[in-house]
């Protein structure tokens, strides 16, 4: 087993520098490799921020729990950083968000252009993993499970795109598609590293899934509790698909959800509206339904680490990523 290495910044060097040494060998014009460098350093994913890279560790701490070596995973957890970069620029243009400084001014083409770079780099070093000695035998049966992975987390995307107005059962479909399966292709395949048994892989396939569906949720709740009403007033497109709302409009009655759906539909010009809105999502029960789902992933997270996780050492921090998420407010 692996040594257990601290959570601290010399834990993400292995990942930056795979990254650095796979854009220097790329040809790659320069300028593009500096507007790689700037997405990740004024996006979501910051390469020099512990906080923001924490998640890439998750392959490398499932493959040490699982009875492997730390850094067996490093080059998947690159790969995996960068494709959750990409993924991240591309729901950005999709939801219409405020655009980051970095594309700005010379708009979406410009994301677009550097998620399809982050999605390439990712590829050529997932492909790094063939030639590595300890992780040959099961680096075909990986990279196939990326590659079905995130063909799987496409649909989820499409999916956001035609359920603009989900039900609740739909909201979870896309969840599902879209965060569930990301986090836990990042701790299924760390674990496959470890071990050939099929029931403890997917134990930490089902570990990553409840991480995924925690964060989504977490995401949901902060962005509507911090907000408040100022993102029923923007009136963006999001907010028809963010949980609070979907679980309002699915369990009032038809006489409540037309109310809702007619404040939702002024709130851009009317703040008392907005207002209205807002008590009424409040008064659904919403919140506390959000609550619940966050206790129950937790609590599923967490049962399954106690079951399956070989490494006191790594069990312990994998832990703490799961009591660590909670609600800002």
């Amino acid at each position: 087993m692996g040594v257990i290495v601290p959570f601290d910044k010399d834990l993400f060097e292995y990942i930056r520098r795979i990254i650095e040494l796979n854009w220097q060998d790329s040809g790659a014009h320069v300028e593009f490799i500096q507007i790689m460098h700037r997405a990740l350093s004024e996006g979501e994913r910051d390469l020099s921020d512990i906080e923001s890279m924490k998640w890439a560790l998750l392959p490398g701490l499932c493959c040490q729990a699982a009875g492997g070596n730390l850094h067996w995973a490093d080059e998947i957890a690159a790969a995996w950083f960068l494709f959750s970069a990409a993924a991240d620029i591309m729901d950005n243009v999709q939801d219409q968000d405020a655009p980051a400084p970095w594309w700005g001014a010379t708009g979406p083409p410009a994301a677009l252009s550097v998620a399809t770079g982050f999605f390439f780099s990712a590829s050529k070093i997932l492909n790094q993993i063939y030639s590595i000695k300890e992780i040959q035998a099961t680096a075909s049966e990986v990279v196939e499970d990326f590659h079905k992975s995130f063909l799987h987390m496409s649909s989820g995307q499409y999916l956001d795109l035609i359920f603009s107005e989900p039900t609740l059962e739909q909201y979870w479909q896309i969840a599902e598609a879209k965060s569930g399966i990301f986090l836990s292709l990042a701790c299924r395949s760390g674990a496959r590293l470890a071990t050939s048994d099929s029931g403890v892989v997917e134990n930490y396939s089902q570990f990553g899934d409840h991480i995924g569906l925690l964060i989504q949720v977490l995401d949901d709740l902060n962005e509507f509790q911090i907000s408040e009403n100022a993102i029923l007033l923007s009136g963006h497109p999001v907010v028809r698909r963010s949980l609070p709302v979907v679980y309002a409009l699915d369990v009032y009655p038809p006489d409540k959800r037309q109310q809702l759906e007619k404040c939702l539909q002024r709130a851009s010009i009317d703040v008392g509206a907005v207002n209205e809105a807002f008590e009424l999502i409040e008064n659904s029960g919403a919140v506390y339904y959000l609550m619940a789902e966050i206790e129950h992933h937790k609590s599923q997270a967490l049962s399954i680490l106690e079951e399956v996780a070989l490494e006191p050492g790594s069990r312990e921090i994998l832990k703490e990523f799961v009591l660590s998420m909670a609600p800002l407010g």
